[in-house]
């Protein structure tokens, strides 16, 4: 899907600071989800931001989980609670709604459409904020270098025929290089849900070691073992704003099938922290 630069999005009135009351920040990140986040400024602020989709009422009359998150404000903060028995409405000439919190009419809160400001790409790991320093940290980052970027930018390096390779094709490079020609995945031994079984009990999965090379011709591009470069930071965030950038030390290579899974999560305490610990490549 097209992301829009910059990014639009609404963002609701929290109560409280919660961009310094981590408690309070907390809370409303175990409520909302995904769509509260930390921003990468200097402050770092916390707001929490939907699509547009998200405002409107469902066909069944439910609430979209904007305005139905918006009702629980009051609540997660420890105020009176807000009236939860009216919807979102669009403001007469303008981008944003409004929602109805009160018995007065009057009394309603705003929400504005803005900009939504790039998401911190710091992960927590047993409660503390972590970069991702992954293990092709030690290449020479591209010249183009930015958020939502893929991995198909200009590397400067050159192949053994001195062919130019982009970020991907060294990256790949480097890892067979450093396993005598094979290509191993950087989360090898990695569990993650995959499905149910034929009992239809949950399924786990596990990363293998060994992964076949993109380019080979038996190589089915949908194969679950091929070797894909992935953004341990996604290129998107949960509202598709770009998010993770195509630097090196936001690279992995792991499967196909594990790529496809990682990618519509955002990256967890344990994918960060088994990258982190794979000792860096020699260019």
């Amino acid at each position: 899907m097209p992301v829009e630069d910059p990014c639009k999005r609404y963002y609701l009135p929290l109560l409280g600071n919660p961009s310094d009351d981590i408690e309070l920040q907390r809370k409303y990140k175990t409520a909302f989800g995904s769509a509260c986040y930390v921003a990468a400024d200097a402050n770092a602020t916390f707001n929490c931001f939907y699509e547009e989709k998200q405002l409107k009422v469902k066909k069944n009359g439910e609430d979209g989980k904007a305005c139905a998150d918006a009702k629980m404000i009051a609540e997660i903060f420890g105020a009176a609670p807000y009236s939860k028995n009216d919807k979102c409405v669009k403001d007469s000439g303008t981008d944003d709604y409004s929602l109805q919190v009160g018995p007065d009419p009057a009394i309603k809160i705003h929400i504005k459409l803005g900009d939504a400001p790039l998401q911190t790409p710091l992960v927590e790991v047993d409660g503390v904020p972590v970069e991702v320093n992954g293990p092709y940290r030690n290449l020479t980052e591209p010249q183009k270098l930015g958020p939502g970027n893929d991995f198909y930018c200009p590397s400067g390096q050159v192949n053994e025929k001195g062919e130019p390779l982009n970020q991907r094709e060294w990256i790949l490079e480097v890892n067979r290089k450093a396993h005598k020609g094979e290509i191993h995945s950087d989360l090898a031994g990695f569990t993650y849900p995959c499905g149910v079984d034929e009992n239809c009990k949950p399924k786990t999965c596990t990363e293998p070691l060994v992964l076949k090379a993109p380019a080979d011709k038996t190589t089915s591009p949908n194969d679950p073992v091929a070797a894909q470069v992935h953004h341990v930071v996604r290129r998107k965030d949960k509202r598709l704003c770009p998010w993770g950038t195509n630097s090196n030390k936001n690279a992995a290579v792991i499967s196909g099938k594990l790529n496809r899974h990682l990618t519509n999560n955002p990256p967890s305490e344990d994918e960060v922290d088994q990258i982190n610990k794979v000792l860096p490549y020699t260019p």
